[in-house]
Order: C-alpha cells, then sequence, then structure tokens
C-alpha cells in the first residue's frame, strides 16, 4: 500500500509528540461516549462545522449527524478496542477498532447485533485544541443472535445473502426497520476500497 505517514509502524517520538496523540485518542474516545450517552451538545464540541461524517445510515456534516442522531429512537453503544494516531503538523489520522451493539425485537423474538468496523477519523488543531474534520465507517463482519437460550429464530437466508458479506446482518436490520443503508463504504469484503481510503487519508494528512 503507498502511503507515506499513515499506516507506519510507531517510533520513539518526543514527549510533546506522544501527548498530542493521547490528547487525540481522549477526544475521540469521549466523542463516542457522549454520542452513546446522549451527550448532543457536548458532542458537538468535538466536531469542526463544515466536518463530513460517513457512517452505515448517515451522509452529511458533523452537526446534521448529531442533529440526526438525537432523533433516532433506541440505543446501539460502542465498544473501542483500540485507537491508532498517526500525526502531521496540525493534522491528525486515527484509526478506531470498534463493535457496534444493538438490540432488536424479529418476529416478537429479542436478537441483539453485533458489528465489528473501523472508523478512520480526520483531525484538525486549531489554536491548540483537537477537533474532528471528519470520519468513514470501514465495515469488518457483524452477527445477529438471540439473546435467550430458548428463544428459536428464523431468518431469511436468501433476503440476507444479497448484502455484502461485511454488513449482511446490519443491513438487514436497517432495511426491515425502513432505514437507509449506505452500503459503498469500505470493507474488508472490498479491500481495494479500504487501500484507496488509506491512501486519500494520507495524502491529506501529507499535504494539510
Amino acid at each position: 500500500m503507498n502511503t507515506k505517514i499513515l499506516l507506519r509502524r510507531p517510533v520513539h517520538v518526543s514527549h510533546e509528540a506522544r501527548l498530542e496523540k493521547e490528547a487525540v485518542r481522549l477526544l475521540l474516545t469521549y466523542e463516542r461516549f457522549a454520542r452513546d450517552s446522549n451527550l448532543w451538545d457536548d458532542m458537538r464540541t468535538c466536531y469542526l462545522d463544515d466536518s463530513i461524517v460517513e457512517s452505515s445510515w448517515f451522509k452529511g456534516t458533523g452537526p446534521e449527524y448529531i442533529d440526526a442522531l438525537s432523533r433516532r429512537p433506541g440505543r446501539a453503544p460502542h465498544h473501542v478496542h483500540s485507537t491508532l494516531v498517526w500525526m502531521h503538523g496540525n493534522r491528525a489520522v486515527s484509526i478506531m477498532e470498534t463493535t457496534l451493539k444493538g438490540r432488536h425485537i424479529i418476529d416478537g423474538i429479542t436478537v441483539d447485533l453485533t458489528a465489528d468496523a473501523q472508523i478512520l477519523y480526520r483531525l484538525k488543531r486549531i489554536n491548540g485544541e483537537w477537533y474532528i474534520a471528519g470520519w468513514t465507517t470501514i465495515y469488518e463482519q457483524d452477527n445477529l443472535s438471540t439473546n435467550s437460550p430458548t428463544g428459536q429464530l428464523q431468518l431469511p437466508q436468501e433476503e440476507i445473502a444479497k448484502n455484502r458479506t461485511a454488513c449482511q446482518c446490519l443491513a438487514y436490520v436497517q432495511k426491515r426497520n425502513g432505514k437507509t443503508i449506505y452500503e459503498d463504504l469500505p470493507g474488508f469484503d472490498r479491500p481495494e476500497t479500504i487501500e484507496r481510503l488509506y491512501e486519500e487519508a494520507d495524502r491529506w494528512l501529507l499535504h494539510g
């Protein structure tokens, strides 16, 4: 993969650089926490007004994304596993490994949706503070299971198989609930889309 900065092995950096990377990690961890805790006003402080968000169900600016989130019913928290950061000047790119968890009812049976994904963030430092300039979801894999050992769930396999393998269950649930899902986003079932996203992010980071 032709990247100059992004994906490169972390090496010894100055104390100041380590502090800046930690500041980025704290910002992104808080942004996900605020999202999952319905702290909409606090979440807004993490974003630039012209930031761009590309998720499974939304494409638009950061503020528009938060407005849309605040109107959505239910709850789908994120479990953050790791967050890597690459920096160049006043720009940073971060890749967060995360799992989305949601509970739904299908044909009277309660099921749990688990979706693994990467979130690739772009960030800018303005007057010493880091802000999110945008992010894109990268699908990995997902799963649907009943939350009871006695639950018998019969799913239409042909209907599920119509969706991408990296987000089959997520797409099925979204469509069943009448929601839009953007299946053109990068995913592990389409390696070329991930490579293209990484290289675009690397150019953005290098030439900012």
